[in-house]
């Protein structure tokens, strides 16, 4: 019935996996939790190991680093059911239903369908910016996500039919940060009936500022290089709706020039102990269209 995918790297996922396997037992269905490590140091495949202790429980270890795309679609093509669910190894579910609130939407006419992110409170000022940004663009309610089926697309959190994933998968050609970006585009443009439900799990494993900040601008260019490609036709992706519709009275150039005076200003405020998410937005947008002068 379910296959639970849980790609991983350098991180403890004994407990997620523990939480997972006790939920398919409560509700009593036929399920396999599938582990595939992307080749961490010993210290946590020592510790992981123990997964296999558990019923249905597989703890498998790549022989070499591979990314998280094809790490993914190895899991995909592991998985013995329809209906996977992919977990990142930094979340736990939020409640205790996880599982079977999930399986009372495979019956119904969706071929994807995800479960959404929740971000408790944060005190630890070096995961500040990674948190407000979570909490303000991630942290949405099922209801407004719905309204835009393909614009909020965290696959951190997916239940998905195997055969879509697969076909889906293929096409994206990045192990990069952004890929949910491409998967978004590829939904749309392939018409996948996509639904969203407030089954949340807890983003545990936030990156520091910097790193978060570097992600965010490494997303921006692969997003860049992906239009450039001709890889994305149809999407609800805000930064290109916004980038086209100042394109069209040529502030994109004043955006441009607004990233080269004034980047470093700007990412000196988002490293800062009161990040504000409108400037990392303006960040971004600023980027791409300095990216889209430039060539």
């Amino acid at each position: 019935m379910l296959s639970i995918l849980i790609p991983t790297y350098n991180y403890y996922i004994y407990d997620l996996v523990l939480n997972i396997h006790e939920k398919c037992l409560k509700a009593n269905i036929d399920f396999e939790i599938i582990c595939l490590d992307d080749h961490s140091d010993s210290d946590f495949t020592k510790a992981n190991k123990k997964i296999e202790k558990l019923s249905s429980c597989y703890y498998k270890i790549s022989s070499e680093n591979k990314g998280r795309v094809a790490t993914r679609e190895h899991l995909a093509k592991l998985a013995k059911n329809k209906w996977l669910l992919f977990l990142d190894a930094d979340v736990i579910p939020k409640n205790d239903n996880f599982i079977t609130k999930y399986l009372n939407y495979i019956d119904q006419d969706y071929k994807a369908i995800f479960g959404g992110f929740y971000y408790d409170e944060n005190s630890n000022k070096k995961h500040l910016l990674r948190w407000k940004y979570g909490k303000q663009k991630e942290e949405v309610t099922a209801q407004k996500r719905n309204l835009n089926p393909y614009k909020v697309i965290i696959s951190a959190n997916l239940l998905i039919v195997k055969d879509t994933y697969l076909s889906l998968s293929k096409q994206v050609k990045t192990n990069t940060y952004g890929g949910d970006l491409i998967f978004a585009t590829l939904l749309k443009e392939q018409n996948i009936k996509t639904l969203h439900i407030d089954n949340e799990v807890i983003h545990l494993g936030l990156e520091d500022n910097s790193s978060f900040l570097k992600k965010q601008k490494d997303a921006v260019k692969l997003l860049y290089d992906s239009v450039e490609k001709r890889e994305i036709t149809k999407h609800d992706n805000s930064l290109l709706k916004t980038h086209s519709r100042i394109k069209k009275i040529y502030l994109n150039l004043l955006f441009s020039w607004f990233y080269k005076s004034c980047n470093g200003i700007i990412e000196k405020q988002l490293l800062s102990n009161k990040p504000n998410i409108f400037l990392l937005q303006l960040l971004k947008l600023s980027y791409f269209s300095f990216l889209y002068q430039k060539n």
